[in-house]
C-alpha cells in the first residue's frame, strides 16, 4: 500500500467517524455549549466543513493561502454560512473528496517537501505531515463531540 492510500483512508475514516458522532447529537442540542463558552457541535462541524478545502492548496501547491484580517473574516463568513449540520456534512465531504483526490495523485517525492504553516506560532512540516494534521484535526473534533454527548447524558458508542 502506498502511503498516500493510507493517508486517504485515515482522512475518510476520520470524517466518517466525526459525522456519525455529530449526527447522533439531538438536533436541538447542536448549538449547545458547555458553560456557554465551549464550542458547540455545530461550531466544530462548521470548521470541519471548510478544513478539507483549507488544506487543499497547502498539499497541492506547497503553500498556505494568506490569512490576513480579510482572509480570516472570509473564512469565518464561509464557516458560518454552513448553518445546519447537513450543510456542514455536505461541504466537508466535498472538500475531503477533492483533497483526497489530490493526495492520491501526489508523487512520493512531494511527501517529503517542507511547507511552512503560520499555525501555533509557525511550523515547518512535510506535505505528508500536513495531510496527517488534517486527519488529526478531524479526530480531535471527534473527541470533543463525544465529550459533548457524554455531558448530555448519551453514553452510547456512536
Amino acid at each position: 500500500m502506498r502511503i498516500q492510500e493510507y493517508l486517504v483512508r485515515q482522512i475518510q475514516t476520520s470524517l466518517d467517524d466525526v459525522v456519525r458522532a455529530a449526527r447522533a447529537v439531538p438536533e436541538d442540542k447542536l448549538d449547545w455549549s458547555a458553560g456557554g463558552l465551549a464550542r458547540s457541535v455545530l461550531s466544530q462541524m462548521q470548521e470541519i466543513a471548510v478544513s478539507g478545502a483549507f488544506f487543499l492548496p497547502v498539499i497541492r501547491d506547497g503553500s498556505m493561502p494568506e490569512l490576513d484580517d480579510h482572509g480570516r473574516r472570509e473564512l469565518m463568513r464561509l464557516r458560518q454560512s454552513y448553518d445546519t449540520l447537513e450543510k456542514c456534512v455536505d461541504a466537508a465531504q466535498a472538500g475531503n473528496a477533492a483533497l483526497c483526490a489530490v493526495v492520491m495523485d501526489l508523487p512520493d517525492a512531494r511527501l517529503d517537501e517542507e511547507v511552512w504553516l503560520p499555525l501555533g506560532g509557525g511550523m515547518n512540516l512535510t506535505v505528508a505531515e500536513v495531510i496527517g494534521k488534517h486527519s488529526w484535526n478531524l479526530i480531535y473534533h471527534l473527541g470533543q463531540i463525544n465529550q459533548i454527548q457524554l455531558m448530555l447524558g448519551d453514553r452510547a458508542m456512536h
